[in-house]
């Protein structure tokens, strides 16, 4: 019996599909997302689903016509700084898109369904769109809320440093990951860092706060001990580095005499890095 597969829609659904995977792959790496360098990625990735009109190719054909549309799809979509880095998201990349199109195999072999062509690493469906999407959202938003949930218990309890750039001067230090510091600034709504104020060195504004020129924002904070206020400011950036993994974050900064000198710096809340 054949099967009469549109291009439009294979286009469309295969343009949809690769879109969400690549969120995915960015969500798993943790990596800036730009949503137009995803939309070219995804549209790249779309294109070459037209080898389904193709004659069927061997396995290791496909599988290396599959790493190079890959490949050539991490490079559009992301940012990448050195070839490690690329290594890196290809590999998640393909192990994203291997373990969709393995499935989709599998599920062909074993049942055959009527409205459904898989030939040469693509897909086609002859199914009702809205399915097809939203069983693409829901398992991108599995992947989002398997990362969220692992990314807490990872920082719960522990341990990352902040590199503050202020004023042309640079200090590293050592937060403790608390979900109990939910200090937020309260007309930008960005979260707040806590951080002892000798801890900051030249990153803190001379004379801050009244006497420093900068711009500052009173915080007020409740606790255990007690209630009160804190003076923040916002740093020209703050980069947060956990392993081997770097990410910038918009926050504010404020200063407190009340931390105790232990072996952390500061307060930051793990949400800040989602």
């Amino acid at each position: 019996m054949k099967q009469t597969v549109y291009a439009d829609v294979l286009l469309a659904l295969n343009f949809f599909i690769n879109y969400f995977l690549l969120l995915s792959v960015g969500r798993i790496m943790r990596a800036p997302v730009s949503r137009t360098r995803i939309c070219l990625g995804a549209a790249f990735g779309a294109a070459c689903s037209l080898t389904l009109f193709l004659p069927p190719v061997g396995l290791a054909a496909g599988c290396i016509l599959k790493m190079t549309i890959s490949s050539v799809m991490v490079l559009i979509a992301f940012r990448l700084k050195s070839v490690k880095a690329f290594g890196h998201t290809l590999l998640v990349t393909c192990a994203v898109t291997f373990g969709f199109g393995g499935a989709m195999l599998a599920l062909w072999l074993a049942f055959a369904p009527r409205g459904m062509v898989y030939r040469n690493g693509t897909v086609y469906f002859s199914l009702s769109p809205e399915f097809v999407m939203a069983v693409t959202v829901a398992c991108y938003s599995i992947i989002t809320l398997a990362g969220k949930i692992c990314r807490r218990l990872e920082l719960r309890g522990g341990e990352c440093r902040a590199v503050i750039r202020c004023e042309g001067a640079v200090r590293s230090l050592r937060l403790l990951c608390d979900s109990g510091n939910l200090l937020t600034e309260p007309f930008s709504g960005l979260p707040v860092v806590i951080v002892r104020r000798n801890a900051l060195g030249r990153t803190l504004p001379e004379g801050f706060p009244e006497q420093s020129g900068v711009k500052f924002r009173v915080i007020p904070y409740s606790a255990v001990g007690g209630e009160g206020l804190l003076c923040a400011f916002r740093p020209e950036s703050v980069e947060i580095r956990l392993d081997r993994r770097r990410q910038r974050v918009e926050c504010y900064v404020a200063v407190t005499d009340k931390l105790e000198p232990c072996d952390y710096d500061g307060i930051i809340n793990p949400k800040i890095l989602e």
